[in-house]
């Protein structure tokens, strides 16, 4: 199968995951992620807004806050690249754009890929290897292109998203380690 495929099939299992499920799922998701020592030891945290059955951030942006650390989100812009753009408040600093994803405001400023200690990448399916589908725009594959030695990345999935390998091109960036329910 190609990756257009793979991505309908993919949204379509997670499009089936109750609400239920994805609550309690991302619950025993995040426990794991919050007492990891990547995320313990990191300043700055780039992560996605979670819509639909993603497996849920906003909990970790909260935590995030709450530990005193840099929470950074992503802005695209649309045909050239991705940015992580530090916000204070999920109410105050994200709008509403395309396809209701959150989006940081206009006026808050992007910072280099370099101050970001830890990535959370989001994706429709994970291999075994790391390697992921997303939506198919290729920002995160760009932006982790850019990232320094010391970054660190983060997949977040659930279970039903795990594959044990995916078709990879030459662009494809891998994350360093993907948490799951299990």
């Amino acid at each position: 199968m190609n990756k257009k495929e793979l991505r309908k099939i993919a949204k379509e299992r997670r499009d089936q995951l109750t609400r239920e499920q994805v609550v309690e799922y991302t619950e025993a998701i995040l426990k794991k992620l919050l007492n990891h020592p990547w995320y313990l030891g990191c300043n700055t945290l780039f992560t996605y807004v979670s819509i639909g059955n993603e497996v849920g951030t906003h909990a970790l942006i909260e935590s995030a806050f709450s530990a005193g650390k840099r929470v950074c989100v992503p802005r695209v812009n649309p045909g050239e690249d991705m940015v992580a753009v530090p916000i204070r408040s999920i109410a105050v600093d994200l709008k509403m754009g395309f396809y209701n994803i959150p989006k940081p405001r206009k006026e808050l400023q992007p910072v280099s890929e370099k101050l970001v200690d830890l990535v959370i990448v989001p994706g429709l399916l994970f291999d075994r290897d790391g390697y992921r589908i997303g939506y198919g725009g290729g920002y995160y594959d760009k932006y982790l292109q850019r990232l320094p030695a010391s970054g660190r990345t983060i997949g977040l999935a659930f279970r039903t998203q795990i594959v044990d390998l995916l078709p990879r091109e030459a662009y494809d960036q891998k994350v360093m380690h993907v948490i799951t329910e299990d």
